[in-house]
């Protein structure tokens, strides 16, 4: 493998081979980045000089209208290689043959380091996905697990009903806020870019005009939530469904659907520190608003016998809290300046929100797309037996503790969205650009599937858990089967989570949505032929699933920024 860099003899730009005593100190640094990052040593070949032998010769030529003249030929030989530069030969011709010859060198060398190199294998690249996974796997299990404590306490109550309802509204929800918080998705990978340039200015602006934008959208989607409840939950639940359910589930969506606006608020302010790559400060504020979510939840459900309503009302309280925290460090780090009147007086124009509309409309389609297929999802779990409401608890149940596995994958695919751009803007002597973003990309892919791999593993082993939410013993059988289909999903979950999340990180916006209407088409139709039990409910998500790990593959590898055939045109 050799380094090829530019060398200027007498005024002429070739490219050759030259030593590494002769090395530019800037040239060395980046080969040492490359080798500390990729794993890959990059070596030099041994001369006895770094210069290209000048070779000086007097020739005749033939002179026009007769007689001859005389000529001093300069030719330039290297001495590792002998060979002799012809002076009619334009050196940019021959630069640019070198260059790609190069290239197609250091690709062979680095396809088959590649190889080797996607599976995690402790190097510096992997110590920097450790540092941002763990914390960030941290964040993202705090919220399934205050899910988990909150199915865990309202199937104390001993209902299947309030099992039935709670899995409905919390879909209907979540579905409505992940459809309007389209803008703050786009705004981690603006962030990172800005972030990783330098641009403070630009990544002010981006955060302020997310920030208007979401508390709009969200104040308008709470109130449609808050005065027609029952019309969004006739999206999931069947007219037959029996009563309790439908009244539990409307109770609870109509108070979650206050908080809607400090939702927002909150997924705004995560985004903009994971953005930041500062995956702590959003642990802490997810730690203190949830501890007090699951310190309210048994106060407001027992001790003051609001059933379903105080599970609501103490996650709306973690809600307000976390928005407020926040709201707080966001002004204290100067990135949004609260006290400025203009700010709020002065909503952003068209044209500045141009960067984030454009990102944000391709989220909501894939939102829609995505949530699309949940809803129908859980409508289909509510079908199964509208008498008893079993089928339904047990899929809430199931659907917990897939979630609670599950979230490892969501932060290594968090972790993709960010390290991912971050590296590819990052200036080359940094340890950035092309290359190193594409070996990035590819180690978080071969992190995503050990990670798959490990989660089938344990939550296999934890089934015997499942009997600890709930004391009703049919629900406990109808949660079983839907659980074990829900962690072997899990081995080709996580090369597909973290494939999108590289696509985030590209601002592929559009082309996820592409892939999310296509995969619920297929999870739709798999339904249609299997979803008259849980059990076909389940193998309906691996057909969903198995669809988007095979579209974010072809991008990765075939079609997108960092595809092997998009790399060889560019020296490395």
């Amino acid at each position: 493998k050799y380094a090829f860099i530019l060398k200027q003899v007498e005024e002429i730009q070739v490219r050759e081979l030259i030593c590494t005593k002769s090395m530019p100190s800037a040239s060395m640094l980046v080969l040492a980045v490359l080798n500390t990052v990729s794993g890959l040593l990059v070596s030099v070949p041994r001369c006895a000089t770094a210069k290209l032998d000048v070779i000086s010769s007097t020739e005749t030529f033939p002179a026009r209208g007769g007689g001859i003249f005389k000529r001093r030929i300069h030719r330039y030989q290297s001495p590792s290689s002998g060979e002799v530069l012809d002076p009619n030969i334009n050196p940019t011709t021959i630069a640019k043959e070198k260059a790609l010859s190069a290239n197609d060198n250091k690709f062979k060398a680095a396809d088959a380091a590649a190889a080797r190199g996607v599976l995690p294998r402790g190097d510096a690249l992997d110590s920097i996905i450790i540092k941002l996974a763990l914390p960030a796997v941290a964040n993202f299990v705090i919220l399934p697990l205050v899910g988990t404590v909150d199915t865990f306490f309202v199937g104390q109550l001993g209902s299947s009903s309030a099992l039935a309802g709670l899995g409905a509204a919390n879909q209907v929800f979540s579905s409505v806020f992940f459809v309007v918080s389209f803008l703050p998705s786009v705004v981690t990978p603006l962030v990172a870019a800005a972030s990783a340039s330098g641009d403070e200015n630009l990544l002010r602006k981006r955060v302020a005009e997310a920030l208007w934008v979401s508390a709009l959208v969200g104040a308008f989607a709470s109130m449609a939530l808050f005065l027609v409840p029952n019309l969004a939950l006739s999206v999931v639940l069947p007219v037959a469904t029996i009563e309790t359910t439908k009244q539990l589930a409307t109770s609870y969506l109509s108070i979650r659907a206050l908080t809607l606006v400090p939702a927002m608020l909150s997924y705004v302010g995560f985004a903009t520190f994971r953005g930041l790559l500062d995956v702590i400060t959003p642990l802490k504020i997810a730690l203190v608003s949830q501890a007090a979510n699951v310190l309210l939840d048994p106060l407001f459900i027992f001790t003051l016998g609001l059933g379903v309503k105080g599970a609501a009302l103490a996650t709306c309280a973690a809600e307000i809290i976390a928005a407020g925290l926040y709201i707080r460090l966001l002004g204290l780090k100067k990135i949004v300046a609260w006290r400025d009147k203009l700010f709020w007086m002065r909503p952003p124009s068209f044209n500045r929100l141009g960067p984030l509309l454009a990102g944000g409309a391709g989220v909501l389609s894939r939102s829609i797309a995505m949530n699309t297929a949940f809803l129908a999802v859980t409508r289909a779990t509510q079908a199964i037996d509208t008498g008893s409401s079993t089928a339904a608890a047990g899929h809430q149940i199931a659907m917990q503790f897939w979630q609670l596995g599950g979230v490892v994958l969501f932060a290594l695919s968090a972790v993709a969205s960010i390290l991912v751009p971050a590296t590819l803007n990052a200036p080359v002597n940094s340890g950035g650009g092309t290359n190193a973003a594409k070996r990035a990309a590819d180690r978080m892919i071969g992190w995503g599937i050990v990670a798959g791999a490990a989660l089938a593993v344990a939550q296999l082993a934890a089934l015997p858990l499942l009997d600890l939410f709930t004391s009703v013993q049919d629900v406990r059988d109808a949660a079983r089967t839907p659980a074990i289909i829900g962690a072997l999903l899990q081995l080709m979950n996580g090369a597909a989570f973290v494939a999108e999340g590289i696509m985030q990180g590209h601002a592929a916006f559009t082309r996820l949505a592409v892939h999310a209407f296509v995969a619920s088409a297929g999870l739709l139709t798999s339904l249609h032929f299997m979803g008259h039990t849980l059990v076909g409910v389940w193998l309906s998500f691996g057909v969903f699933n198995l669809i988007r790990l095979i579209a974010a593959l072809h991008h990765h590898l075939v079609s997108g920024p960092l595809a092997k055939s998009k790399l060889r045109t560019a020296p490395l």
